[in-house]
C-alpha cells in the first residue's frame, strides 16, 4: 500500500504516491480550480488502496474537506523532511514557486530558520512565466534560450511590475531575446537573495527546488551570486508532495486501505457566507457533495472548522 501526497499551490497541484522511499506515480497540474483540478489529478493515478493522505500547500484546508485527508503541515515542513530524505548533509534549501518563495535554513538535519516571501512577485515564478508568455516563448524553453545569451540585460529586480515594464523597453530596442530572459533570471535571483536572504550566511550543500528549479539559467544564476555549487533533486517540483507523504507515514496515518478512485466521488459546490459571531467578521467557505454540507473553512477562531458529516 501507498501514501499518498498532494502539494496544493496557488499556481499549480502536485500528486506523489509513495511506497517505501520510492516515488511510483507523480502528476504535475496547472490549478484550474481546485476541485476540477483535484478531481482529474486523481483520475490520472491508478486506482490503489492508500495508507493515509498527507497535503500541503496554502490550498490544504479546503481539500483536506474534499477528500478527507489524514494529515496535513505547512510547505516548510514538507520541503525540509523531503530534502533531507535526499540530501542528509544540507545546509540551505532555495524553494521559489509560483507566487511565493521560501530560504530554509537546516543545521543537523532540522529546520533552524525560514524566511518567506509573499508580498513580492519580483521573486517568484509568476514573473518569468508572464514575461516568457510576453515574449512567446514556452515557459519550459526560457532556461535553455536564456543560457545563449552574449550580453545580457540588466533589468530592475526589485519589483516584478517595473521588471515587466523594462522588458517592454528592451523588446521595442530590439534586445535579442536570450538577453532578455537572462537579465529577468538575474534580476529574479538577485530579488530573492536581498529579499530572503540579507544578513544570512547561505552554506553548501545547497539544494534548489520547486518547478523553476526545471530553469537551467536560474540555477546558473544562482551558483554566479553564491559561487557555490546548486544541487537540483530530480523530483524537484514535487518535493512538497513528497515531503508530506513521509510525514503522514512518521506519523502513523491509516487511511483504513481507501482507494484514489473514491476520494471524490459525488458533486462538488461551494458558497461564501459571512460569520458575524464576533469582530473576526470571517468570511466562511461552505462545502457541499450533493447538496449535503461536509466541512466549513475559513473560520479564525475554528468554530466552523471541523467536518459536519
Amino acid at each position: 500500500m501507498s501514501f499518498l501526497g498532494l502539494d496544493i499551490g496557488s499556481v499549480s497541484l502536485k500528486f506523489v504516491l509513495l511506497e517505501g522511499d520510492k516515488v511510483t506515480n507523480k502528476i504535475y497540474l496547472k490549478n484550474e480550480g481546485l476541485i476540477k483540478t483535484l478531481q482529474k489529478g486523481l483520475s490520472l493515478l491508478p486506482n490503489i488502496g492508500l495508507e493515509g493522505i498527507g497535503i500541503t500547500g496554502s490550498g490544504k484546508e479546503f481539500v483536506k474537506v474534499l477528500i478527507k485527508a489524514d494529515y496535513t503541515d505547512s510547505e516548510i515542513m514538507a520541503h525540509v523532511v523531503a530534502a533531507v530524505k535526499e540530501y542528509p548533509d544540507l545546509k540551505t534549501i532555495i524553494d521559489i514557486g509560483g507566487e511565493d518563495s521560501k530560504l530554509m535554513l537546516v543545521k543537523n538535519n532540522v529546520l533552524a530558520d525560514f524566511q518567506m516571501n509573499r508580498d513580492c512577485g519580483g521573486g517568484t515564478g509568476s514573473m518569468i512565466e508572464t514575461i516568457a508568455t510576453r515574449l512567446g516563448v514556452n515557459i519550459e524553453d526560457v532556461g535553455d534560450i536564456a543560457l545563449q545569451s552574449e550580453k545580457p540585460a540588466n533589468l530592475p529586480g526589485k519589483c516584478g511590475i517595473f521588471a515587466q515594464s523594462a522588458v517592454v523597453s528592451e523588446v521595442n530596442k530590439g534586445r535579442p531575446v536570450p538577453d532578455i530572459l537572462l537579465g529577468v533570471c538575474r534580476a529574479l535571483t538577485g530579488n530573492y537573495l536581498a529579499t530572503l536572504a540579507k544578513g544570512k550566511k547561505l552554506q553548501s550543500p545547497i539544494v534548489f527546488q520547486g518547478a523553476t528549479a526545471q530553469n537551467k539559467a536560474l540555477v546558473k544564476c544562482f551558483e554566479r551570486e553564491l559561487k557555490q555549487p546548486i544541487l537540483v533533486p530530480e523530483n524537484c517540483s514535487y518535493m512538497g508532495a513528497i515531503g508530506i507523504a513521509i510525514l503522514t507515514r512518521e506519523n502513523r496515518i491509516n487511511s483504513n486501505g481507501r482507494c484514489t478512485s473514491n476520494l471524490m466521488n459525488g458533486d462538488y459546490t461551494t458558497q461564501f457566507q459571512q460569520c458575524n459571531d464576533c469582530e473576526n467578521r470571517c468570511e466562511l467557505l461552505r462545502i457541499y457533495r450533493d447538496d449535503k454540507l461536509i466541512g466549513v473553512t475559513g473560520s479564525r477562531c475554528g468554530k466552523w472548522n471541523k467536518e459536519v458529516e
